[in-house]
């Protein structure tokens, strides 16, 4: 029986590609992949080129497991159902690319797959620039601590001739009508 399942979730793709599959390892936040593909005739490198909802993610090297098998293994940050397509590339960097194939038509499980799926990229959020709000927050500060200081000086210098006054009293400006000079 898992031999028949085996052969019903696998996917035959174009020549020279032969069977393709896939199975789900981990599932967190994000998502581990199985990956693998068969292909004729001997070929140098195989990779794996996923493209998610967001653009082409980087090509995951397959390893060589004899008989034209491929295995590899994708990690993916999120659980969308991307499309995956398989380069072939033989010894003079000549390469086959297959069709894009979801990787539920691999045969990952649906119920994996985040049901949320985005429509659209999400947007980018930014943020205030700290340095500008920094800034800003410090010249308020020096603007306010120069008025306290202007305001202080002000008032400091009122009190000073007011108490000069108190000291000497009202006199003191005044010749002294009893002295013959």
């Amino acid at each position: 029986m898992p031999i028949l399942l085996a052969l019903l979730l696998s996917v035959t793709l174009a020549a020279p590609f032969g069977d393709a599959e896939a199975r789900a390892l981990e599932i967190d936040s994000g998502m581990t992949v199985e990956v693998s593909v068969t292909v004729d005739g001997g070929r140098a490198a195989v990779l794996a080129r996923v493209v998610a909802l967001a653009g082409e993610l980087p090509p995951v090297a397959l390893a060589d497991q004899g008989n034209g098998r491929w295995i590899g293994i994708l990690r993916l940050s999120g659980r969308e159902d991307v499309q995956v397509a398989f380069e072939a590339i033989d010894g003079g960097s000549q390469s086959d690319i297959s069709d894009l194939t979801s990787l539920t038509d691999l045969g990952v499980d649906p119920a994996v797959i985040s049901s949320s799926r985005p429509t659209q990229l999400p947007p980018v959020k930014r943020g205030p620039n700290w340095w500008l709000v920094g800034g800003v927050a410090a010249g308020l500060a020096a603007l306010v601590l120069t008025m306290v200081w202007a305001v202080d000086n002000k008032t400091g210098d009122r009190s000073k001739d007011s108490d000069d006054s108190g000291e000497f009293g009202h006199d003191a400006d005044r010749p002294d009508p009893e002295s013959d000079d």
